[in-house]
């Protein structure tokens, strides 16, 4: 191996990591929003192995986590140790294989080195491009291009006055480390340009921890100064404080319905605290896992007749006893969000992992639950990997039929 190379090969790696260590401990650590978010997520992802790396030791109880500054610095020097090392091979293996001699009828001359070692650099530089390209699409370009996807779902019992009430659904937005404020911004302005009636936020405002549960709550102004907004919690939002959450966005208008129920009136479509008499009931339900789902309070006074839409952050919820079970609450339509759609699609395999008991079954859209229709949102942020392929953020537009 020349010294050339492996003079090259130190100084990626101790610049990758040093820039690769910097942009994510501002993201994580000391909280930097903007463009540095998103070079921290491209550094998180590159640096992946060396991430594997970190939790394993955390796991065994050293390190913080992500957002330790010594986990950050051991998963970044891996991380680029394995890309530096894997690349260093790969180059080798190219110089083997341009310069290979081969024997034909006695011959050992190389036949046609040349155009051997075109078509070898040419291969394996197609193939470094890509290799270098796939984790700046998957996020840099991909997880910031919202789409609008529109539904048109009948819903038992509805008032005449009702049709055509135009519900605008927003579902993890994961404001954090992750996403910075401006994109949440832009998601909220895109959900007012579909000019909704009303607007459901259903979890996961937050990715973790308590540091942006203020600003979460302000960025919604602007939709209830517009429309009446409605609101669950994720899981996410729990593994801060969940209530202190809850009570922000409350104090800026947006009505939370965590086990508890709200109605439409058929005259303004405004939402109302009683039962008009002949509206839609909007009920939420808690996070399956870290919340608590409490199907009695959530359906009380609401009539028989009467048509329901339930938020209910986790789509899973739609498979539990307490609204499978003959003599459950009836629902018309369940609103969910949760699963991001695997973030990740790859052609022929579908997405391989999606945070449900069920498979790919919630990944995303119109499906038919066990009881009822339930309607997944692909979601406008990430969260465990950041990256998204073949699964762009979106916002949906339901239209009550």
């Amino acid at each position: 191996m020349s010294r050339r190379i492996v003079v090259v090969g130190l100084v990626i790696w101790m610049v990758g990591a040093v820039v690769g260590s910097w942009v994510t401990i501002q993201s994580w650590v000391v909280g930097a929003d903007g463009v540095v978010r998103l070079m921290g997520n491209f550094a998180w992802i590159v640096s992946l192995p060396g991430w594997v790396t970190a939790y394993v030791i955390h796991v065994l109880g050293f390190g913080g986590g992500q957002a330790d500054v010594g986990s950050i610095v051991i998963a970044n020097v891996i991380g680029w140790g394995y890309l530096v090392v894997g690349g260093i091979f790969v180059w080798r293996v190219r110089g083997v294989v341009a310069g290979k001699r081969i024997v034909v009828e006695g011959d050992e001359e190389p036949v046609d080195r040349s155009r051997r070692a075109f078509l070898t650099n040419s291969t394996f530089g197609g193939v470094a491009v890509v290799a270098a390209g796939a984790p700046g699409y998957a996020t840099l370009v991909e997880p910031w291009s919202i789409q609008v996807r529109e539904y048109s779902i009948p819903v038992e019992g509805l008032p005449e006055s009702l049709r055509g009430l135009r519900i605008v659904q927003v579902a993890d937005t994961h404001l954090g480390p992750r996403i910075p404020e401006w994109f949440v911004v832009q998601a909220y302005e895109m959900a007012l340009g579909l000019r909704p009636d009303l607007v459901v936020l259903t979890g996961d405002h937050v990715h973790d921890g308590v540091k942006e549960n203020r600003r979460a709550a302000e960025l919604c102004r602007p939709l209830v100064e517009a429309c009446s907004v409605l609101g669950v919690l994720g899981n996410h939002d729990w593994w801060g404080d969940g209530d202190g959450l809850s009570k922000m966005l409350s104090e800026v208008g947006v009505r939370m319905i965590d086990n508890d129920r709200v109605w439409v009136d058929p005259a303004t479509r405004s939402v109302v605290e009683v039962d008009p008499g002949d509206g839609i009931a909007l009920v939420g339900l808690g996070d399956l896992t870290d919340g608590v789902v409490n199907i009695g309070t959530a359906f009380r006074d609401v009539k028989p007749e009467t048509a329901r839409v339930v938020l209910a952050h986790n789509p899973d919820t739609a498979e539990i006893e307490g609204l499978t079970r003959v003599g459950s609450p009836r629902v018309d339509l369940m609103i969910s969000g949760h699963t991001h759609g695997g973030q990740v699609r790859i052609p022929f395999l579908g997405t391989p992992i999606v945070p449900s008991l069920y498979g790919s079954k919630y990944a995303g859209g119109l499906v038919e639950g066990p009881a009822f229709a339930v309607l997944i949102s692909r979601g406008v942020g990430m969260s465990m990997l950041p990256v998204r392929v073949g699964v762009p953020p979106e916002i949906g537009v339901i239209t009550l039929v």
